[in-house]
């Protein structure tokens, strides 16, 4: 079910500083994503089969969307775990089974495919995103 690893988020303050920083440890930005609507940037910087998620918002969430309210009050540098996965919606409903909740308007798409991620008060205050 889970395959990989596949990013870990991070929270940042300065989007720009942060992103010169991990570059200069030697990890290329490869992409940069940004979502005016939700006032969110994303840099994605790979270290092997994985990459380091650089995450940016400018402010109080926008709406009333359960994902980004729940992503963005996950504070502290480590923001979340995500794990590709092979076969998306089994996996899901495997760890539904197993007594963790999806966040409200999950799944749904993402910067690279669906995503969902699921309530950290479901599994171990430990916020995990799947990835397809």
């Amino acid at each position: 079910m889970l395959k990989k690893l596949n990013h870990i988020g991070i929270m940042v303050d300065d989007f720009e500083a942060a992103v010169e920083r991990f570059k200069g440890f030697g990890l290329p930005c490869k992409e940069i994503r940004e979502n005016k609507e939700l006032g969110v940037k994303v840099a994605f910087l790979p270290i092997g089969d994985t990459s380091l998620e650089l995450i940016w918002h400018d402010g109080p969430d926008k709406g009333n969307d359960p994902m980004v309210s729940t992503v963005r009050g996950h504070k502290g540098t480590l923001n979340h775990l995500c794990f590709e996965v092979d076969d998306f919606d089994a996996t899901i409903k495997d760890f539904e089974e197993k007594g963790a909740k999806l966040v409200e308007s999950c799944p749904r798409l993402g910067p690279h495919g669906r995503i969902a991620f699921f309530d950290p008060e479901t599994t171990e205050d430990v916020l995990i995103e799947f990835y397809e």
